[in-house]
């Protein structure tokens, strides 16, 4: 009976060790947009920009009283980002707040998927699905916390902000080469 026991601890131990070496290592990334060559007003983002598709709605200006790069909405109230080879990673957050100041009026949320299917809906989460944006950047992140592969930015009803959307420091964490 001890042999059939230590037997089967070595085959759990094995089993434990082969799946910790199949398990991804993720590493943080921040894109702040700060190394994009200063526009003269506004530039669509550079396809491939941090590893990541973009949909055309997005462009990026310069703050310039800082000097800081950052995104802006286009000519849509919808918008997404995903991985240029469709790897999932983890979407930490962005910072959003609005280009007009204390009026602002909008809130926008996020849709994630995962392999073509829906894991989280801010529209339908009732907590901290739709998030309020005003002229203050203020860190936002969807109430979900595993794995997407596509992220896509959406606004309600109001119909009146969202072209004075900003957006800059998008966390996530991607796969990490294996060592």
């Amino acid at each position: 009976m001890t042999s059939a026991l230590h037997r089967l601890s070595l085959l759990a131990t094995g089993l434990m060790l082969a799946t910790a070496a199949q398990a991804q290592s993720y590493s943080s990334q921040l894109l702040a947009f700060d190394e994009l060559p200063k526009p003269a007003l506004a530039a669509n983002l550079p396809d491939g920009y941090g590893g990541f598709d973009w949909s055309s709605s997005y462009y990026y200006m310069t703050n310039e009283v800082t000097g800081n790069k950052y995104l802006a909405m286009g000519s849509s109230n919808g918008t997404y980002w995903r991985h240029s080879d469709g790897t999932p990673f983890y979407f930490d957050g962005i910072d959003l707040w609005s280009r007009r100041g204390l009026d602002a009026t909008g809130d926008v949320y996020f849709v994630l998927y995962l392999k073509g299917k829906t894991v989280y809906n801010g529209l339908t989460d009732k907590k901290r699905g739709r998030i309020r944006f005003t002229g203050a950047p203020a860190m936002a992140r969807p109430n979900y916390t595993g794995l997407v592969d596509y992220v896509a930015l959406a606004f309600d009803s109001n119909g009146k902000d969202w072209n004075h959307l900003a957006l800059d420091n998008l966390r996530i964490r991607v796969t990490s080469p294996a060592k």
